[in-house]
């Protein structure tokens, strides 16, 4: 039986594709040079946490795979040597002593082969002669094959303990906001993955199951546009953004690489009130189309927002929100807050119901303190069926329960929003007359 041995220093081309689910797919293709005799090929440098059902090899004639991933530890060592020949070096000493590994649990004891005495937890250096069989140093796929000649082999499997997510950080300025976006990618898989090639897939992938302290990415100021660190495109029903060029992911990191930028993308900043609630809440809205410096899908993320104080141009941290994954032309919305100078009091003030039509009476209140005026969209929830008696305000009915009034408040502005809506909740007969009959 002849081996073969292939680690990662035969790469000739290595390429993770990331998903957002804590996996990713491993694709390398290596150099091996088969002489037509070998029947098995120890293939090391492969991630801990790899889905062995996952595997996919190509150039070979494979009878049979094995991951191996028993590695190699004191303990696992000790326990493989119980009753084999060991060697205890003691300081001082020119010679080794001859021993006989009796036990390793709570303590060492051995037995002098020489003398026969038993030592308990003796002081030394314990020597092993060779690492057992079956023990490995790193995870490895032990490969059965039909002979036959090849110089290069290609390997695909799915591994946990990759991933990756999008980081956004916006800066308002005026009626536009400069934007750098990132992705943050984690490797716990247990292996380093050198010079490699790296995918980023965005999308909901359906499977059918289910760090170092590095810090987060802080802001970067957009001042140029550059061009993006990432090429995206359409793949399959997903998206796909590819590295330009190589790098080196380390187990056990997280690593940021930007993603693209933006200058000068404009923006508009209105309030909204939910249904049910008083809170003003502040959103920030753009579209994500390519005459603004963007038109590429935006993968989901988190979203910070800044904005620079004008007395000493210092930046201060103003919200943040999360996205979907948003895809071009479409709008992207943040709600990055409450408002403090803006109030609203939602009340019912008559609820009635007369010979079958019932009928609610609404007053919400408005009130802007702040200096300047404000845009605000008040939504408020209506049964299905509905129909808005009057309004104070011109209103729209995005959906058939929900009312939107759009209300332009004046600095120091109080203004109230009335409306009635009723339901008609009378039984209606309809008899239909058959044909010929009189009435």
């Amino acid at each position: 039986m002849i081996m073969k041995m292939c680690t990662m220093q035969d790469d000739k081309d290595l390429c993770l594709t990331i998903y957002n689910e804590d996996f990713g797919l491993v694709s390398e293709r290596r150099a091996v040079k088969l002489a037509g005799d070998e029947t098995r090929i120890q293939y090391l440098d492969v991630a801990q946490r790899m889905e062995v059902e996952s595997l996919r090899i190509d150039g070979l004639d494979v009878v049979e795979v094995n991951y191996e991933y028993d590695l190699v530890d004191k303990t696992k060592l000790l326990d493989k040597y119980i009753g084999e020949t060991v060697y205890l070096k003691v300081e001082d000493l020119p010679e080794k002593r001859k021993c006989r590994l009796l036990a390793a649990g709570s303590g060492l004891i051995l037995e002098d082969i020489l003398t026969g005495e038993v030592l308990v937890d003796p002081k030394g250096e314990l020597i092993l002669p060779k690492l057992p069989d079956g023990l490995l140093t790193r995870p490895a796929l032990i490969i059965q094959l039909r002979p036959g000649e090849t110089e290069e082999i290609g390997v695909s499997y799915l591994t946990k303990g990759l991933s990756w997510e999008a980081h956004y950080v916006a800066e308002l300025k005026g009626k536009t906001l400069g934007l750098d976006a990132w992705v943050e990618i984690h490797n716990e898989s247990g292996i380093t993955f050198s010079d490699t090639r790296v995918k980023l897939l965005a999308g909901e992938v359906n499977r059918i199951l289910k760090a170092l302290n590095l810090e987060r990415c802080v802001y970067s100021s957009a001042r140029e546009e550059r061009a993006p660190d990432f090429e995206e495109k359409s793949f399959s029903d997903y998206h796909l953004y590819t590295m330009q060029g190589t790098t080196t992911l380390k187990e056990n990191q997280s690593k940021q690489v930007r993603l693209f930028s933006a200058n000068s993308v404009p923006y508009r900043r209105y309030y909204k009130v939910a249904p049910y609630s008083e809170d003003v809440r502040i959103v920030i809205e753009m579209k994500n189309k390519a005459g603004d410096g963007l038109g590429i899908p935006f993968p989901a993320g988190a979203f910070k927002v800044y904005q620079r104080d004008e007395a000493d141009d210092g930046l201060t941290f103003v919200g943040e929100d999360k996205i979907g994954h948003t895809p071009k032309d479409e709008t992207i919305r943040l709600y990055i807050g409450e408002a403090f100078d803006l109030q609203c009091e939602r009340k019912c003030l008559n609820k009635r119901k007369e010979r079958g039509i019932y009928r609610e009476e609404w007053q919400i209140t408005l009130k802007n303190h702040k200096e300047e005026p404000a845009l605000i969209h008040v939504l408020h929830r209506i049964p299905g069926t509905a129909d808005v008696d009057k309004a104070s305000h011109a209103w729209k009915r995005p959906k058939a329960d929900e009312l939107v009034f759009t209300v332009e408040l004046k600095p120091g502005a109080v203004e109230d929003v009335d409306f009635t809506f009723l339901v008609d909740e009378r039984v209606h007969v309809i008899k239909q007359i058959e044909k010929g009959k009189p009435e």
